[in-house]
Order: structure tokens, then sequence, then C-alpha cells
């Protein structure tokens, strides 16, 4: 849960795809060990990075 906090908090930074990526790379992984009861905020801090992302790297699985 610490690590959505941090995000949350520096998400207003997280700006460019280089800053991006890692950030949703570990979010994404972090999603399989969540309880069940944070998911819904990785979910919602998944699509607000995923929405920033511009179209040259968007890779998403």
């Amino acid at each position: 849960m610490a690590y959505l906090e941090k995000v949350s908090y520096n998400l207003p930074n997280l700006t460019t795809n280089e800053q991006i990526m890692p950030v949703l790379n570990e979010l994404e992984q972090l999603y399989k060990a969540l309880d069940p009861e944070f998911q819904h905020l990785a979910d919602q801090l998944i699509e607000t990075l995923r929405g920033r992302l511009t179209p040259d790297s968007v890779n998403l699985h």
C-alpha cells in the first residue's frame, strides 16, 4: 500500500514515457500480489498512467 501512496503522491510529476513506463511496469507486477481490497486503487493509477503515454512507445500487453 505504501508504494501506491508514493505513486499517487508523485503522479503529477510523471509526465514522460521514460518516467511512466518503469512505474507502470512495477504497478502491473505489484497488482498480482495486492490484496483485492487495494486492486481498485492500482487500477486507477494504471489507467491514469496509460492515458499519459504518448503513442510512440505504447506497448501494452
